[in-house]
């Protein structure tokens, strides 16, 4: 029975020692942990270029329409409004997909107003404006209050304009968009800059600012 015994005890030696000497199908056993970690290193390199291009794309598009729309510039039966936004889109090369970006222009009397509230009157006394109880004074002259003072537009001669422009950026993969993106599976980009307009012209008359309620 011990021979018995050790029969079996060095046959599984030798076995142990045969399976550990052997490196047939290793190589495929090593690939099949380091290729998925390989690839996703790649995408996700691939993924963040693609990001960083559209950043840069954007904030270059965007600083090249301020420099147009602060000298007044138009193509003829276009507005302003329509030059800029259009330039913005031809600086993006077709790497943006357009139906996924929003352009906005806001207009300001000075740099200081640029992301203020309109005032008013915190009648109640909650800290923040309740229609119909706060008074407030209506900036921008649209007859509502607004928790930023800015009316949009291209400006006039000497005003300062905001142009921003807003990016839902689509994943190559759906695995990085579960992970980092926004509900929707996009990551929200943004680029903007703050600009004075040239006095090229006569400046728009402004509108008359009232308190309202």
């Amino acid at each position: 029975m011990r021979q018995k015994n050790n029969t079996i005890t060095g046959g599984l030696q030798t076995f142990l020692r045969r399976l550990r000497q052997h490196q047939t199908g290793a190589v495929l056993i090593e690939s099949a942990f380091v290729i998925p970690v390989i690839a996703l290193a790649t995408i996700g390199t691939l993924e963040v270029g693609v990001t960083m291009l559209s950043i840069v794309m954007l904030e270059g598009a965007i600083s090249e329409a301020s420099r147009a729309g602060m000298t007044g510039a138009t193509e003829n039966g276009q507005t302003r409004e329509q030059y800029i936004n259009d330039l913005l889109k031809e600086k993006t090369f077709g790497m943006i997909d357009l139906n996924n970006l929003v352009i906005t222009q806001k207009v300001y009397e000075e740099f200081a107003d640029v992301g203020t509230p309109e005032p008013f009157a915190d009648n109640d006394g909650d800290g923040i404006y309740s229609p119909g109880v706060d008074a407030y004074t209506d900036i921008n002259c649209n007859d509502k209050w607004d928790d930023e003072v800015g009316k949009n537009g291209a400006g006039g001669p000497g005003e300062v304009v905001m142009y921003k422009a807003v990016y839902d950026a689509n994943f190559m993969t759906g695995y990085f968009s579960h992970m980092i993106g926004d509900d929707d599976g996009k990551m929200q980009l943004s680029a903007s800059t703050v600009i004075q307009n040239e006095p090229y012209g006569t400046p728009p008359p402004g509108c008359v600012v009232e308190v309202k309620m």
